[in-house]
């Protein structure tokens, strides 16, 4: 659900606060100004400022993680190690172990593993998968500085391999069984885990669902306001803890949705944190996302409370004079956040206006 805070219900507040007696004293409001009647409420000062002012919509959101993705088993044996809900595996990390001897490592591409590599391997995908993960994980200097990855399994392939394999604890042989490789895009998060300790693993089983590794705000936003949003804005998320948080909108979902117990479609907005640190461990947490649908740079500025009502319609604000006394001058009104409204009129930055105490 989302909120817009109206200008309406801000100004029929203030039509509330408005001294009885200036309603009744400014008939003649063509001159832009009017004695001001003897306010019947304690009233204080305030000096009209000159400041940039921001017309924002607030939207409730959900911290989580996004995407989803699988982890297929390729080596057959008894699980002797599995990776647990909430791990993060990135390059180079052990994913699972069969028979207390055999573990799988992932490694980054976007083709699954499918077969053993090694010198004799014909050329292919997963033989560049695999040189660009050596060469990423540190075997720069095995495979030569200027080394490019390719389809081609040569000596110097072997040779990154057997050090690969030296330092994980593996057999030395510059081969990869099938299954001792998992190929995934990126670093993934685990978010459910299907076999036990002690089982059977099984070549093609599913063995883990994943998800990105950070953690982004999602909103839901009706179908048919989908133009106010953009990917590339920017908005302010406001967590638990009251702190904001800056992040852009990363994606709009094309289709629209209707969600169990909604009664219109939506569209699903992902917000990308500028600094996911900041919110810890907060998956599932309710935030506010704070977006800027019109900015007013360089304009006058009165609290709320300094708006006189005017009988006739519009507003006006109560000037204090360099003597010392009031008077009424109409204002027009323009955009309003928390801190103010913009007015405009024959008046400047500096002058003193009447508000209530």
């Amino acid at each position: 659900m989302q909120r817009l805070v109206a200008l309406g219900a801000v100004l029929a507040l203030v039509v509330g606060a408005v001294f009885v007696g200036a309603m009744q004293t400014v008939p003649d409001a063509e001159d832009n100004a009017a004695s001001a009647a003897t306010p019947i409420v304690p009233v204080s000062t305030a000096t009209i400022t000159r400041r940039t002012i921001e017309s924002t919509e607030e939207f409730d959101g959900t911290l989580g993680y996004s995407g989803d993705g699988v982890i297929i088993a390729g080596l057959v044996g008894t699980y002797t190690k599995l990776p647990e809900v909430g791990d993060i595996l990135s390059l180079g990390d052990e994913i699972y172990e069969v028979d207390g001897r055999q573990s799988s490592y992932l490694m980054y591409g976007a083709r699954p593993a499918y077969r053993a590599i090694d010198i004799d391997s014909s050329n292919g995908p997963d033989v560049r998968q695999l040189e660009s993960s050596l060469k990423k994980i540190g075997f720069r200097n095995i495979l030569g500085q200027k080394f490019k990855p390719d389809w081609n399994f040569r000596q110097r392939t072997e040779d990154a391999v057997e050090q690969w394999q030296k330092r994980t604890g593996q057999e030395r042989d510059g081969r990869i069984e099938f299954g001792e490789v998992t190929f995934m895009p990126q670093a993934v998060r685990i978010t459910s885990v299907l076999p036990e300790l002690g089982t059977r693993a099984q070549a093609g089983a599913v063995l883990a669902y994943t998800s990105d590794t950070d953690l982004v705000v999602t909103l839901d936003l009706e179908a048919d306001r989908r133009d106010i949003l953009a990917v590339g804005d920017e908005v302010s998320v406001e967590l638990p803890d009251g702190t904001d948080a800056a992040g852009s909108i990363t994606e709009i979902a094309s289709v629209a949705e209707t969600l169990p117990g909604a009664s219109e479609p939506t569209v699903e907005v992902t917000i990308k944190l500028q600094n996911a640190d900041v919110v810890g461990d907060l998956d599932g947490a309710e935030v506010t996302v704070a977006v800027v649908r019109e900015t007013r740079p360089d304009v006058l500025s009165v609290p709320v409370d300094a708006l006189v009502a005017l009988r006739e319609g519009g507003y006006a604000i109560e000037l204090v004079a360099d003597d010392g006394n009031t008077y009424l001058t109409l204002a027009e009104v323009g955009l309003f956040d928390d801190l103010g409204v913009e007015i405009n009129g024959n008046f400047g930055a500096g002058d003193t206006v009447v508000v209530p105490a």
